[in-house]
């Protein structure tokens, strides 16, 4: 497989050398990225990570690296990034950027073959997360402003991307035509409870992108956290929620919607690690929902990016997003549950 003109081998052959590191003896491209690509090398000097660096500017990517390094020394489980021959954690090559990390041992486990218990305790590991992270980091204000997307936006946004599947011919297009016409219905029927602005809290230091993807495991346990590209401050019920919601989390890809029973039993576990309350997630639950509503990242990558890797994404958040509207209360009450 090539990136650009090169080789695999070459791109990390070239990355490894700013690392001040030997060329790689093997090289294995690492096929569940999204947004990044990501390389397992090995080479003399042992094993390592290498990504790079496409979602994020290097000016927030070195913050992260800052962050994910205090991480470390403060014993959380967190891949610290190597530095190059220059002192830096990013390391520039033809136009590209790099960062590099000691190999994390373990796999991944999908989290829909979670048992309870499982999904309990990685609720519990989130909620233990933002209490280190709210010591090895800055100190956060304990609200920060929320902002919620105005339905004319939303529907612009529609409409925008109504258009462009319109012209199109593939399957996807006619995808895209049929759920755009639901979300604008579910958009008119919720405009007029949509979720106000304001200041929103307790808020901390958070992940930004926690979910079964970003996770390895060993015997059983949670073995490395990965990706904090998303670092940042935000409500701690906004991230319970989305990770419990998310479709490649505990949702069955179909009408089925969400396993309700490993959501209640992530949240409960967060909440024995947090006391957070559950007016806090249900109000960040409709906050929530109603940006899954307005929300067509997929289709800005599919239509003015070029990019048709997340277009099952777009599929899949538009079916859970449905079958959430129809299934407001019961996920309210597996949000809530403790």
């Amino acid at each position: 497989m090539e990136t650009a003109d090169r080789t695999d081998e070459e791109v990390c052959t070239e990355a490894l050398s700013a690392f001040g590191l030997p060329a790689p003896e093997e090289v294995r491209l690492i096929p569940e990225g999204l947004m990044n690509r990501n390389w397992s090398v090995r080479c003399a000097a042992g094993r390592y990570a290498l990504k790079e660096v496409v979602d994020v500017g290097p000016d927030q990517a070195r913050r992260q690296h800052t962050a994910t390094r205090a991480l470390a020394r403060a014993g959380l489980l967190v891949p610290a990034p190597v530095t190059t021959t220059d002192g830096d954690t990013l390391a520039a090559v033809r136009g590209r950027l790099y960062a590099l990390t000691p190999w994390a041992a373990g796999e991944m486990v999908p989290a829909r073959s979670w048992r309870p218990d499982r999904a309990a305790a990685v609720g519990a590991l989130l909620g233990e997360l933002h209490s280190e992270l709210a010591v090895a980091m800055p100190e956060a204000p304990a609200t920060v402003p929320v902002i919620i997307t105005a339905p004319k936006k939303a529907a612009d946004r529609f409409a925008h991307y109504g258009r462009q599947a319109a012209a199109g011919e593939s399957g996807f297009d006619a995808t895209v035509e049929r759920a755009l016409v639901e979300r604008t219905e579910l958009l008119e029927r919720w405009a007029d409870q949509r979720p106000q602005d304001g200041e929103r809290g307790p808020a901390g230091w958070t992940h930004g992108d926690f979910h079964d993807l970003n996770l390895l495991w060993e015997q059983g346990s949670v073995s490395a956290v990965l990706d904090w590209d998303r670092l940042a401050v935000r409500p701690y019920a906004d991230e319970v929620v989305r990770t419990a919601t998310l479709p490649v989390m505990f949702g069955s890809g179909d009408e089925h919607g969400l396993d309700l029973e490993l959501v209640a039993a992530f949240v409960g576990g967060y909440r024995k690690a947090s006391e957070l309350p559950a007016a806090v997630l249900a109000e960040a639950a409709e906050r929530q929902r109603w940006e899954r509503i307005c929300d067509v990242w997929q289709l800005k990558m599919h239509y003015d990016k070029g990019d048709e890797s997340c277009d099952h994404l777009f599929t899949a958040a538009s079916t859970l997003i449905g079958w959430w509207c129809r299934n407001r209360q019961q996920v309210a009450d597996a949000l809530t549950a403790f």
